[in-house]
């Protein structure tokens, strides 16, 4: 076989056997271009939302700088199921893909203490942190639940002022209508960012969801004292399996043309 013809069958391999390859950028918010030290209540940078960002009022959400982040990050301080919310410029109701940067800023971590990313409400599918602080230590301080009466999926034992990228995998599985499985990342490789494998952990069961139009953060049991910071938050569409199907048609259609072309 010609090396194009090769190169042409691998790539069509990859492009079905990579789902997150070919994502499209639903909403995403890197907070640099607001104005450090102000408040995130009416903020509107970023790209793929219908209005700017609303805080609980007693949170305070401030955008501020971080020399572990990459440029401006939001901070967040203080308890409420909305501590910082965002509608989306349209609803989605397919597989997402969810990633932001996280740090424990300031404070001390203590038992419960909580910070879940919500779809659709603060009880619906959750990414982030909580907690786990038995006697003398904390366990499991990252993790994903698809409700909020689920124990979900727990992973790592966070250190204090260290920056950690979390990666979520929100999906509808089997003939579900809502979703109900998902797949969480800690620190992504790009293998594991191209081809959804490998997931740190996982958790299962219906969600209340089966669309959503909103997305934001909830905060419990902090301190006084405590301080979260959060950056680089992106939210992308995954192709279903007939846009993959057809895009590798695609693909293999120019194979074909190439070979027709050079006899």
């Amino acid at each position: 076989m010609h090396p194009k013809h090769l190169f042409s069958a691998f790539a069509l391999s990859s492009l079905l056997a990579t789902p997150a390859m070919a994502d499209v950028v639903i909403a995403s918010d890197n907070f640099d271009s607001y104005t450090t030290g102000s408040a995130i209540n009416g903020a509107s940078g970023g790209t793929g939302w219908a209005a700017g960002w609303v805080d609980a009022g007693t949170t305070n959400g401030l955008v501020t700088t971080d020399a572990a982040m990459s440029g401006n990050a939001l901070r967040i301080t203080g308890n409420a199921d909305a501590a910082a919310v965002r509608n989306l410029a349209s609803a989605v109701s397919g597989n997402v893909i969810i990633s932001f940067d996280f740090q424990f800023d300031a404070g001390s971590i203590s038992n419960n203490d909580f910070l879940g990313l919500w779809f659709g409400n603060s009880t619906g599918p959750n990414i982030g942190l909580k907690a786990n602080c038995g006697t003398g230590s904390c366990i499991n301080d990252l993790f994903v639940r698809t409700s909020g009466s689920d124990a979900g999926g727990n992973v790592q034992d966070i250190v204090l002022g260290t920056t950690y990228t979390l990666m979520g995998y929100l999906q509808k599985t089997g003939t579900s209508n809502v979703y109900n499985r998902f797949d969480f990342w800690l620190n992504p490789t790009a293998h594991e960012m191209a081809t959804l494998t490998g997931a740190d952990v996982f958790d299962t069961g219906a969600s209340s969801i089966g669309s959503f139009t909103q997305i934001g953060f909830r905060t419990a049991t902090l301190g006084t004292a405590d301080a979260l910071l959060v950056d680089n938050l992106r939210i992308s569409r995954v192709p279903e399996p007939g846009t993959l199907a057809l895009l590798g048609l695609a693909l293999a259609g120019v194979a074909v043309s190439t070979r027709r072309r050079q006899r």
